[in-house]
């Protein structure tokens, strides 16, 4: 190679690189967020399954024992019947999570099942927060599950303490949502409605497990990015979710 090859070859010019660096800017623009959309609505997803999960444990339990039973928060970790603990909070990123905490703790309640409101209320024509259920009781005992090895049964009849193991809800893997079912002296005979609903904004210091009645809402919430917390609801009278609160995306 001579003198003259070498003084032939050329490399970018600063006008060429910086077109380069605007094109590539150009087009994160345009896929991050779109690539954030998707994920979003990826786990958005995750509360439209297991709320039509609950609605078929519920509606199979009703079946059987002919009442609806309440359901605490069982992803933060509380004892079973015992008080919700945090919940997801407007402001703040709520974290992923498994169902129970480690180790999981939770009680299985086994029938006949007893409910303290004989008599439900009126329907609900209109979407309204849901009347005050009844205690739950156990014929057969409880038991306790810790970490998936069952200790020893206690003999009915008791306080049911159970909620989602009862009806057989056990997620698997790491959630987004929060979930919560408040049982209902009365029936829905209408959907959830947007802002019409108890919702997430401070936490719940109800204890939902071990209370039944004839109807019920289910609840989904999240604030997986801190500035949208979303709450994602249904009734025993639709399967269908109805986003309550927040956007989606």
């Amino acid at each position: 190679m001579n003198i003259n090859q070498v003084k032939n070859k050329k490399g970018f010019t600063l006008i060429e690189l910086l077109i380069v660096i605007a094109i590539i800017g150009i087009l994160a623009a345009i896929a991050i967020p779109t690539y954030l959309s998707y994920v979003n609505r990826a786990k958005d997803s995750e509360a439209s399954t297991n709320l039509g999960a609950i609605f078929t444990d519920e509606t199979a339990f009703t079946a059987t024992n002919s009442m609806y039973i309440g359901a605490g928060d069982a992803s933060n970790g509380v004892a079973p019947g015992a008080a919700n603990g945090t919940l997801p909070l407007a402001g703040t990123v709520s974290a992923t999570h498994p169902f129970y905490a480690t180790p999981p703790a939770y009680g299985i309640d086994t029938g006949p099942f007893t409910c303290s409101t004989t008599t439900p209320g009126a329907p609900i024509t209109t979407f309204a927060a849901p009347g005050t259920p009844g205690a739950l009781s156990a014929t057969g005992g409880t038991t306790t599950v810790t970490s998936g090895v069952a200790g020893t049964p206690t003999a009915g009849p008791v306080t049911a303490t159970g909620g989602f193991a009862d009806i057989g809800f056990l997620p698997k893997g790491t959630l987004e949502f929060y979930y919560q079912v408040e049982a209902s002296s009365a029936a829905y005979e209408v959907a959830p409605t947007v802002g019409v609903i108890k919702t997430y904004t401070t936490p719940s210091t109800s204890a939902n497990d071990g209370t039944c009645g004839a109807g019920y809402v289910a609840l989904a919430g999240t604030n997986f990015t801190g500035s949208n917390l979303q709450i994602y609801a249904i009734d025993d009278y639709t399967s269908t979710e109805v986003l309550a609160a927040g956007t989606s995306y």
